[in-house]
């Protein structure tokens, strides 16, 4: 749908509701055009001596009438049309939001949040003003200007309205040479106000760490050069707006002086009579109010072009993820994943992400991923919930290609927590219940004394219903992972994926946390809806992992090491390296690192590896 058709395919769907709107409005701008002609007559019955006093109260009746007709149809049709205009609004940001929700992480990473937010708010008001007040506008001037070219054409003399209107033949040539430049320049300024809100959002989101490192005096700075950016796009479309809406109004002083000339050239030649004169130029001073709507209008126009074409480029991006084609298994999953010779690289990049990766959980199974960073392991988290499409035939769910799922069959059985364990900003009960409309109390209260986070709850000024503020503000890194944690244990999936979501959790209660889950997970099927899990951890501390059924070792995007942590263990090679130093002991001889093969006692390296952290701490 081309910028333009936007709004065509609104009014049609709502032709009727504009019909009336539009009838009533130009009803009431051609009532206005009868004033002129009726206050020329009383002219010529004044000059003639001929009117008395019941036909100047029947005058004035009928003035009173017309402009009673016209304020009530005026007021009536102008209201449905902006009706209908914030009608266009709600569904246009409806659209733009839903779009969001289809497009791939690969959109944002090219887009700005702030240029996201100027389409939903300041474009979508440019539309609106051009489907409500722009066609009020156009329909009364246009009503106005043709009502009462024709009653001067024909009731009074066609040479006289030719020496009137002549000038406005000029507003067209206006149109062409300042038209390109108001668009091009309307756009402009959108485009800064986005970068403005970017810059706004970014502050107020990392405002911790501009006060840490006391950079306010840069920050402003920045938002400076931005406000200072808006001004100068800003003033240079006022300057061309202004110039615009200042040549239409000499038009029709130019008009109005041709006719003052010319009409009392044809009055002493008594071609015309004084009525006729008087009437001739009050319908040129009514003009002067159409003329200027119908230049706004031309304003409008041009700005919501530019907007409308930057709604519109996005209305009609084409996501890279999408359900393909044909008939689709539409089941619920049941919790079997496995990955075969997965070899994976983002579209525009020659270097492979991942090279080669197969591996494999089932219900009740739990798999850890570790790996340094960039080795590849949210990646797979991503292929997993096709924010990015991995190649045919090489993840499988259930036994069936990932690819023949639904997108939203796939993502509703996945239980997904970022690394940054994003939260919303409303109350605590709706974040863990953020996968129900109506979250269950009960069932939150629950899911967060799975992950230990219940009592910090119970200490909140109002509990469950605490608002916690944007991206969860108000609380520590540990109690937004633990919240992100029980959101993903309230959904109840039968695939659950914790990308790095332990980092600000004590070890303490990151082995609380672990032990609730694996019980949870390796559940049998309850009458409260609890079964087996499939549950990938992916982390960079060992501690998360340890007590996995499978831990495979990322490194480059290739799998290295695979085994659970006895087998790892023994091989000493990186997640071996790695265990020691975490644990605190890297200045420990190779020699010494190798160490008995036999099954570890876990618990007692927990504790190691605990003490190690602590002395880091210390």
């Amino acid at each position: 749908m081309s910028g333009i058709r936007i709004v065509g395919s609104h009014i049609r769907n709502q032709w009727f509701s504009y019909f009336a709107g539009i009838s009533m409005v130009a009803a009431g701008s051609l009532f206005a055009t009868q004033i002129p002609r009726l206050i020329g007559s009383v002219t010529d019955s004044l000059r003639d001596g001929t009117l008395g006093t019941s036909e100047m109260a029947g005058y004035v009746g009928l003035i009173i009438l017309i402009g009673v007709v016209r304020v009530g149809t005026g007021w009536g049709g102008r209201v449905i049309v902006h009706h209908k205009g914030r009608e266009l609004t709600y569904n246009l940001r409806k659209q733009l939001f839903e779009k969001w929700g289809t497009l791939s992480p690969s959109y944002y990473h090219r887009h700005s949040v702030g240029d996201m937010i100027s389409h939903a708010l300041s474009d979508v008001e440019v539309v609106r003003e051009l489907v409500s007040q722009g066609i009020n506008q156009a329909v009364s001037g246009l009503a106005m200007l043709l009502g009462a070219a024709y009653l001067m054409a024909v009731h009074v003399d066609w040479r006289l309205t030719l020496a009137g209107l002549g000038p406005l033949l000029l507003i067209p040539l206006l149109v062409k040479w300042l038209g390109p430049q108001i668009r091009v320049q309307s756009q402009r300024s959108q485009e800064a106000l986005g970068a403005m809100a970017q810059t706004t959002e970014e502050v107020i989101g990392g405002i911790r760490a501009v006060k840490a490192f006391g950079t306010e005096h840069v920050v402003i700075s920045r938002f400076e050069n931005r406000v200072d950016t808006i001004v100068e796009e800003k003033m240079r479309f006022v300057r061309l707006s202004a110039l615009f809406a200042a040549l239409v109004p000499l038009m029709v002083n130019l008009g109005f002086i041709f006719v003052l000339g010319y009409g009392g050239f044809l009055l002493t030649m008594k071609t015309i009579s004084l009525g006729d004169f008087v009437a001739f130029t009050l319908y040129v001073t009514l003009l002067r109010q159409p003329l200027e709507q119908l230049g706004n209008v031309l304003n409008i126009i041009q700005r919501s072009i530019a907007s409308l074409n930057r709604i519109d480029e996005l209305l009609r991006v084409v996501s890279e993820v999408l359900d393909r084609k044909g008939p689709l298994l539409d089941r619920p999953l049941q919790g079997t994943l496995e990955v075969k010779g997965l070899t994976f690289h983002y579209a525009g990049s020659k270097n492979d992400v991942l090279t080669d990766i197969s591996l494999s959980v089932k219900p009740g199974q739990t798999l850890g991923i570790i790996g340094g960073m960039g080795s590849g392991k949210s990646t797979l988290a991503d292929l997993l919930l096709r924010l990015y499409d991995p190649p045919e035939r090489t993840v499988f769910i259930d036994g069936e290609d990932i690819l023949n799922y639904p997108l939203a069959r796939l993502r509703d059985g996945i239980a997904y927590v970022p690394q940054d364990g994003f939260l919303f900003s409303t109350t605590v009960l709706e974040n863990i219940g953020f996968s129900d409309e109506y979250p269950d109390r009960e069932k939150a209260e629950h899911c967060a004394k799975i992950t230990a986070v219940h009592e910090n709850i119970q200490c909140f000024p109002e509990k469950y219903d605490t608002e916690i503020g944007e991206r969860g503000v108000r609380l520590s890194g540990g109690q937004k992972q633990r919240i992100a944690i029980a959101r993903m244990i309230y959904k109840n999936a039968p695939f659950q994926i914790m990308d790095d979501s332990l980092s600000a959790v004590d070890t303490r209660t990151e082995r609380r946390i672990l032990l609730n889950l694996r019980e949870l997970s390796t559940s049998l099927p309850d009458s409260e809806g609890g079964k087996a899990k499939a549950t990938i951890i992916i982390s960079h501390r060992l501690s998360a992992v340890q007590h996995a059924d499978e831990i495979v070792v990322f490194d480059d995007g290739r799998i290295v090491e695979r085994g659970n942590h006895a087998e790892l263990m023994s091989l000493s090679g990186i997640y071996a390296e790695l265990w020691f130093m975490q644990a605190g002991l890297t200045e420990e001889s190779d020699a010494q690192r190798q160490r008995d093969t036999s099954e570890p006692n876990l618990d007692a390296e927990m504790d190691v590896l605990e003490a190690g952290r602590m002395e880091e701490v210390l």
